[in-house]
C-alpha cells in the first residue's frame, strides 16, 4: 500500500458509526517528528498579543517550533517580529524574557541592531571586504500577521493568509475579543509556565472534552456549590467542528462571567456593573451574538496548538511539544482594557481557582493526562482509542466528541503523504 494510506490508517472513521485513533500516535517519536514538519512548520502559530508590547521599545522573547523569536514595538510604534539570532555568527541578540530597549546587541562580537531590525553597529567594520553592505544584514523576520492584536507566525512562506486560515473560527475568536465593548483586550501581567507529562494531543483532547467535567472536576463543582453557585442539571452546551482543524464547544456553566453574568460571590456593586455590561453587549451586537459573547462559556481550539478557555476567567494556552510524552504549556489571562478593578479581581481569582497550574482544574487534568500517557505506553494492550461518542446524532451536545473528531480529521489530513509511513493497521 502507499505511504499516504499508511498514515491515514492511524485515524479510521466509519461515518456515523465509528471513529478510532491508533494509540501509537501518542507514544511514537516518528509521529512527533512528522508533526513538527507537516503540521507546526506549515500552520499559523500564535506568538503573542500586541498588548504585551504596548510602548515603543517594549519586547518579549519567545520560542516557537524551536525558533527563538523577538516580538517588539519599534521606536516608531510599529509591532515587529524577528528571529533572535545575530546575522554574523548566530548568537542570541536578546537574552532577556521581556523589557524595553532601543537596540539589540549581540554579546559575541557586539553587532548592534535597532529595534526596527537594521544593523547599525559592526565592530572593526573596516576589516570586512568592501562588498560588505551593512544594510543587507539586518535582523531576519519570519512571516507574521496580526488579527485584532493576536500575533501569529508561520514558517511556510507559501501558506494562505492568516485571515483565510482563521476564517472558520473567527466568530468564536471575535466573541472573546468583543467581551470588551471597545474591542481592546490586554494580557494581564504575569505568565504561567508549566510542564505536563503527556503528549500535546492529549491536552488538545482534554481541553475540548466536555465528557470528563463532572467526573474529574467534582471537587471544583463541590467548591462552587459551597459558595452558593447553582449547578442545576450540569453543563448544557454543544461541541462543533468549525473547519481547518479549528473546533469549539460553548455551554452554560455555573460560574459567573465578569462581562455579562453576575456571580453569587460578587458584591452588589459588581453585580450591577455586570448587568449593565450585559445590556450594553445586547445594544451593540444584538441578542444572539451578545448571548455567545457574554452568557456562554467557551473552549476554543485555534489549530493546531492555541487553546482559548473562556470559563471561570479567560485564558490563552499555548502547547509546545518538547517530547512525545511531555508538553510545555504557556498560559496568560486575557481581559478587557480598562476593566473595573473589582471585576478584574474577580476575573483573576477565577483564573487562579480553576485555570491556573495550582487551581482546581489543571492539576486534575494533568493527572488524567499522565494516566492516559502511561496507559498508552503499554505496547501489548489495546491499540485503539474510541472517539465516537455522539456519532450519528443530528445535534451534538457538550459531552459528545465531534469537536475532538474535528481535530483528528485535520491532523490525519496534514500528516498524510509522509515518506516514512508505517504499516497498515485495521481496528479490531
Amino acid at each position: 500500500m502507499s505511504n499516504t494510506n499508511g498514515y491515514k490508517d492511524l485515524v479510521v472513521e466509519t461515518p456515523g458509526v465509528d471513529f478510532r485513533v491508533h494509540r501509537s500516535v501518542f507514544t511514537d517519536e516518528l509521529y512527533l517528528r512528522r508533526e513538527q514538519k507537516a503540521i507546526f512548520a506549515n500552520s499559523w502559530l500564535y506568538l503573542g498579543h500586541a498588548s504585551e508590547v504596548n510602548r515603543p521599545g517594549d519586547f518579549v522573547t519567545r520560542k516557537l517550533l524551536g525558533e527563538r523569536l523577538i516580538m517588539c514595538r519599534d521606536s516608531n510604534g510599529t509591532l515587529r517580529v524577528f528571529f533572535n539570532s545575530c546575522r554574523h555568527r548566530g548568537a542570541l541578540v536578546c537574552r532577556e524574557r521581556s523589557g524595553n530597549t532601543e537596540r539589540f546587541r549581540c554579546i559575541y562580537h557586539a553587532w548592534t541592531y535597532r529595534n526596527s531590525g537594521e544593523l547599525i553597529g559592526v565592530a572593526e567594520r573596516a576589516s570586512f571586504p568592501p562588498s560588505f553592505d551593512v544594510e543587507k544584514f539586518g535582523l531576519d523576520s519570519p512571516r507574521y500577521e496580526i488579527y485584532r492584536d493576536f500575533v501569529f507566525v508561520t514558517f511556510n512562506k507559501a501558506a494562505s493568509s492568516l485571515k483565510e486560515f482563521l476564517d472558520p473560527v473567527l466568530p468564536y475568536l471575535d466573541s472573546v475579543i468583543d467581551q470588551s465593548l471597545t474591542g481592546q483586550m490586554e494580557v494581564v501581567e504575569g505568565t504561567h509556565f508549566y510542564r505536563m507529562g503527556g503528549n500535546w494531543k492529549l491536552i488538545v483532547e482534554n481541553s475540548l472534552d466536555g465528557y470528563h467535567g463532572m467526573a474529574v472536576h467534582k471537587t471544583y463543582f463541590a467548591y462552587l456549590n459551597g459558595r452558593g453557585y447553582s449547578l442545576g442539571g450540569g453543563l448544557d452546551g454543544v461541541g462543533l467542528e468549525l473547519g481547518n482543524g479549528h473546533a469549539a464547544m460553548h455551554y452554560y456553566a455555573p460560574f459567573g462571567r465578569s462581562m455579562a453574568r453576575p456571580a453569587p460571590v460578587m458584591s452588589e456593586r459588581a453585580k450591577s456593573l455586570v448587568d449593565t455590561l450585559a445590556k450594553e453587549l445586547v445594544d451593540k451586537f444584538g441578542e444572539e451574538t451578545a448571548e455567545l459573547v457574554g452568557q456562554q462559556s467557551k473552549n476554543i481550539l485555534v489549530y493546531p496548538n492555541l487553546l482559548i478557555i473562556d470559563a471561570a476567567s479567560l485564558q490563552l494556552r499555548v502547547l509546545d511539544p518538547i517530547g512525545v510524552d511531555h508538553t510545555d504549556v504557556t498560559a496568560w489571562c486575557l481581559a478587557p482594557v480598562g476593566e473595573d478593578p473589582e471585576l478584574r479581581r474577580h476575573r483573576i481569582e477565577g483564573y487562579l481557582e480553576f485555570l491556573g497550574p495550582g487551581g482546581f482544574a489543571t492539576p486534575d487534568d494533568n493527572e488524567v493526562i499522565e494516566a492516559c500517557q502511561e496507559g498508552y505506553g503499554q505496547v501489548r494492550g489495546t491499540e485503539w482509542s474510541i472517539v465516537s461518542k455522539g456519532m450519528g446524532k443530528e445535534v451534538q451536545n457538550l459531552t459528545d466528541e465531534e469537536q475532538l473528531r474535528a481535530f483528528w480529521r485535520q491532523w490525519q489530513k496534514d500528516i498524510a503523504g509522509a515518506d516514512d509511513a508505517p504499516t497498515e493497521r485495521t481496528p479490531k
